[in-house]
C-alpha cells in the first residue's frame, strides 16, 4: 500500500475495497480478479483503487497485514512483553474474530487465495511456544503438520457454518496440537 496518513474517509475507501476484493475471492482465484472489476463491486473509480494501492495483490498483502496485526493484539491482550503459548483464552479471541470476519477468513483460507498469503498469516503462530523440548528441524516439522491441521479445521468450521462455539473449536484446535489426534 502506498503511504498516506490515513484520515476516516480514506479508511472507508479502504474498508469498502476489501470487502470487494473478499467478494470476488469468493468466488474465483486472486489471479482472476482484476482491479476493474474490485472498482465496480466497490463502486469506487480505479483512480481512486490506484491512489492507494498498485494490484489487487498489494490489496491483497495490505488485508493479510492488518489479519496479522489483529492477531498479535489478540495475543498480546494476555502476553505483552514474554515469550508467548496459544492459550485458550487467546485461541479463543482469535476465532471470535474469525468467526465475526467469516467471509475474510474463509476468504483467505480458500485456494481462491495465494498460498504465500496464507503461510504468512498462519506463520504468525510459529513464533508462539508450542513444541518445547524439540530441535529445531523437528519443531518445524510439527509447525508444517500443526498449522495445516489448524488451516483444515478452521476451512470445515466455517464451511460447515461454524456449528462450535469459539471456545469449543479452541479445545479442539489444542487437543490436537498438544495430543494429536488420539482419544
Amino acid at each position: 500500500m502506498k503511504s498516506k496518513k490515513t484520515d476516516q474517509r480514506v479508511k472507508l475507501t479502504i474498508q469498502i475495497l476489501q470487502n470487494a476484493l473478499i467478494k470476488c475471492m469468493l468466488k474465483e482465484h486472486i489471479s482472476k480478479i482484476s482491479v476493474k472489476r474490485i472498482c465496480e463491486i466497490a463502486d469506487i473509480n480505479r483512480s481512486t483503487f490506484y491512489s492507494h494501492f498498485q494490484n489487487q495483490y498489494d490489496l491483497l498483502e495490505y488485508t493479510c497485514n492488518k489479519v496479522i496485526e489483529n492477531i498479535k493484539k489478540y495475543m498480546d491482550i494476555e502476553y505483552p512483553n514474554e515469550v508467548r503459548s496459544i492459550s485458550h483464552s487467546s485461541l479463543t479471541r482469535i476465532l471470535d474474530y474469525v468467526k465475526d470476519d467469516a467471509d475474510l477468513f474463509t476468504a483467505l483460507l480458500s485456494d481462491n487465495c495465494d498460498l504465500d498469503i496464507q503461510k504468512k498469516i498462519m506463520k504468525e503462530f510459529m513464533t508462539y511456544q508450542l513444541y518445547s523440548g524439540l530441535d529445531l528441524r523437528t519443531k518445524e516439522y510439527f509447525y508444517a503438520f500443526g498449522l495445516a491441521g489448524c488451516v483444515s479445521m478452521l476451512q470445515k468450521w466455517l464451511q460447515d457454518g461454524m456449528p462450535e462455539t469459539t471456545s469449543r473449536m479452541a479445545e479442539i484446535i489444542l487437543h490436537a496440537i498438544d495430543k494429536g489426534i488420539t482419544a
